[in-house]
């Protein structure tokens, strides 16, 4: 029989000084940091804020309501042209149920008062030229009530109120699952041990998703199917609620004159506007916006710590119409780069459904399994009262 062993394999050979490169890549010890540096850590102001500020509201449903009253309406409109003596004053018909006898209203063209003494139909029946003479009404034009004015010893007027009306939103459920095998969670790894640094890194992206749904979710429910499934709610996020104060540049350059105009209408309303409130309100905005009001407001900024603890900061200016904190939302960068909220915090709550906040659920594997499974899970959602409060402001 013939045999002959295989030959050996030839060792490699190094010529000269030994270096790093020439060692098997096993042999050489890896630096490695040993700390899995996450991105954007802090990406949720919106849920820092309001929850830090005002604290969370604990709902007893998933469909939570809450009443709102508007102000006075004050505005009328004179219908058809009226001479300087005329003391029976046509209005639009939809308004003369705001006017109650005794009201005092000023012509907001010319400036004259006007004494209501009887509601009618369609009209009114008029003292007119209060400390002053008539002048001619336009059709069209706007009078304001200023108030009321009684002669002594006379009885009350009409009472008047405004009605209160509801509003609602839903919590949503959001869930973040993730899980290790056994020998995952046995195995020794360079920058930490994996289920600490997947937990941390799954927590940031469970908040961002729920940050996401407070900008823009949109307040629906999805009805239960046949069977064993049930209703799917979804929170109303702040661009859904938004109606009223809509800004849109369309292109044009933004400067301060025009930012401060817009802060003209949208710091007025709300408790933290400048009518009857604090006259501090948030801007929050993309790194786009915070570049284009720096280069306006420059000279004016100031950098405020909203958090020690944290160490949130972000940047005040004092504008004619009230202060602004410019709140960076790393969120808004990549798909939402040209949108500005500015926010009156007094208004808007974080809202979760008892026992149901934020929290993680461990244990959710199957008992057979051969490893770990684990969840971020939130039923919440966020409340937005008052929405003429707010502003909505875009670039383009």
């Amino acid at each position: 029989m013939d045999f002959s062993p295989n030959p050996r394999t030839e060792p490699t050979q190094i010529a000269g000084y030994r270096g790093p490169e020439d060692h098997v890549a096993q042999r050489v010890v890896m630096d490695m940091r040993d700390r899995i540096l996450l991105y954007q850590p802090d990406a949720t102001p919106l849920l820092t804020l309001t929850g830090r500020i005002k604290g969370k509201r604990k709902a007893f449903n998933r469909k939570h309501e809450w009443l709102e009253k508007d102000f006075k309406p004050r505005k009328v409109v004179v219908n058809g042209a009226q001479t300087a003596v005329d003391t029976t004053i046509e209005f639009v018909a939809s308004e003369i149920a705001k006017i109650s006898s005794r009201d005092v209203l000023k012509n907001l063209r010319t400036g004259e008062l006007i004494l209501v003494s009887a509601v009618n139909t369609s009209d009114c029946t008029v003292v007119r030229g209060i400390g002053g003479a008539g002048v001619i009404m336009n059709d069209g034009d706007v009078l304001i009530i200023l108030g009321s004015g009684y002669a002594d010893a006379s009885k009350m007027g009409t009472m008047k109120s405004i009605t209160e009306y509801p509003n609602f939103g839903y919590t949503q459920i959001i869930r973040t699952p993730f899980g290790f095998s056994g020998r995952d969670l046995a195995t020794e790894l360079y920058g930490g041990d994996d289920k600490m640094n997947e937990t941390k890194w799954q927590a940031v992206e469970h908040k961002k998703s729920l940050e996401y749904f407070m900008w823009f979710g949109k307040r629906h429910l999805v009805p239960a199917v046949a069977g064993t499934s049930h209703e799917t709610t979804f929170m109303g996020g702040i661009d859904w609620s938004l109606q009223s104060n809509l800004w849109n540049l369309g292109g044009t350059a933004l400067t301060e004159r025009i930012f401060n105009q817009f802060l003209e209408e949208a710091m007025r309303w709300g408790k933290g506007g400048r009518l009857n409130g604090s006259g501090t309100k948030y801007l929050f905005c993309s790194s786009a916006w915070l570049t284009e009001l720096n280069q306006l407001t420059i000279n004016r900024l100031q950098t405020l710590v909203l958090d020690k603890q944290i160490g949130f900061e972000c940047s005040k200016y004092v504008s004619p119409h009230g202060t602004v904190l410019f709140v960076p939302v790393p969120l808004f960068d990549e798909y939402h780069p040209y949108a500005a909220y500015l926010l009156d915090l007094n208004h808007i709550d974080s809202v979760y459904l008892r026992n149901r906040d934020t929290k993680l659920l461990t244990g959710r594997e199957d008992n057979d399994f051969d490893g770990e499974a684990y969840e971020y899970f939130t039923d919440g959602g966020i409340e937005v009262s008052q929405e003429f409060a707010h502003a909505k402001l875009t670039l383009q």
